[in-house]
């Protein structure tokens, strides 16, 4: 019943213009909530699907909901806990992942996990579906949100793709077969990652 009233009002036409009026301004100054605020006029102008948060305390993705974003908020934390309180908070879909299975050294590989839990989770439904996902480096830093990038959700197709292809060359020169392989590719790579 909770759900039918929740899905008519915010599919009223004048649901999101109030959303508009109302949404808390920053007030605090923060960089956290300067980023959280950029992540929402991000996904909203290039209509990402959703935006992932990588949060240790939660406050983080509590920041995001209250800033009422349009698109769902995937908050990925290695403590169950927190995954515990987020369930509560507006727009929230909360993901505990291990902390070994986080790699927090390697950006390029906590990308990867936003990507596999959004396309499991349904909040992605297509390879060419957008996230935006948020961060603070050093991670478990509390407030140190500083990080957003945009991605698509073929993210862990590529990655995986171009690891095996790596693999391969690797394996190939160990094996002193030193010749190049050619294979069909990504057609585009972002080497700044």
């Amino acid at each position: 019943m909770q759900q039918r009233i929740i899905n008519r009002v915010e599919g009223d036409i004048h649901y999101s213009q109030y959303l508009q009026n109302t949404r808390p301004k920053i007030t605090d100054g923060s960089s956290a909530s300067a980023i959280i605020l950029a992540a929402r006029s991000v996904a909203r102008n290039v209509d990402a699907k959703c935006i992932a948060s990588f949060t240790v305390g939660g406050g983080t993705a509590r920041l995001a909901s209250m800033k009422r974003p349009e698109q769902p908020i995937l908050a990925i934390s290695p403590l169950i806990e927190t995954c515990r309180h987020l369930a509560m908070s507006w727009g929230v879909y909360p993901e505990y992942v291990p902390e070994e299975k986080l790699n927090v050294d390697n950006f390029r590989d906590m990308l990867w996990v936003a990507c596999e839990i959004g396309l499991k989770k349904g909040l992605v439904l297509d390879d060419k579906d957008l996230l935006v996902v948020t961060a603070g480096f050093p991670f478990g830093t509390p407030g140190a949100a500083n990080i957003i990038r945009v991605i698509p959700g073929e993210w862990s197709t590529l990655f995986s793709y171009v690891c095996f292809y790596n693999m391969l060359i690797i394996l190939t020169c160990s094996c002193s077969l030193f010749h190049y392989h050619l294979a069909a590719g990504p057609t585009f790579w972002d080497s700044t990652l």
